[in-house]
């Protein structure tokens, strides 16, 4: 019975802790499906108080030749492998899970998105002694 318990504590130990996630970045973007993404931004349609509405205040701003703009969001997390809650196997093998979402929206002079690039990628860190 003793037994039990001890390994229900520990399950919902490392259930809790696998939840903690570092974040940066635009918050909208990071909870956000393409799919969403797709139907709220259409080319030639879209101006940028559509794309603001969307997706909040842009982290870069650029300015093309043509006076059009070029707004950049960004996104990314990075959460830690449930290893890493496990005393010494933590020294052998841990890391984190990471995904980074980045849209680009170009903007002609009259404010009305000409193109649209979104990309969003999954990644691992690896670390420990036999990684």
């Amino acid at each position: 019975m003793a037994t039990g318990k001890i390994i229900s504590a520990v399950l919902a130990g490392v259930l809790l802790m696998s939840g903690c996630a570092a974040t940066a970045g635009n918050q909208k973007l990071g909870s956000m499906e393409k799919s969403q993404l797709n139907a709220g931004i259409v080319k030639g349609k879209s101006t940028k108080q559509d794309v603001e509405a969307l997706l909040g205040q842009t982290d870069k701003v650029t300015t093309t030749k043509d006076g059009g703009e070029i707004w950049t969001y960004s996104f990314a997390r990075s959460s830690l492998k449930p290893a890493a809650y496990i005393p010494l196997v933590n020294l052998f093998y841990t890391g984190t899970n990471d995904t980074t979402k980045v849209v680009v929206a170009e903007f002609d002079a009259n404010g009305v998105v000409k193109d649209i690039i979104a990309k969003e990628s999954e990644s691992e860190t690896k670390r420990g002694l036999f990684q």
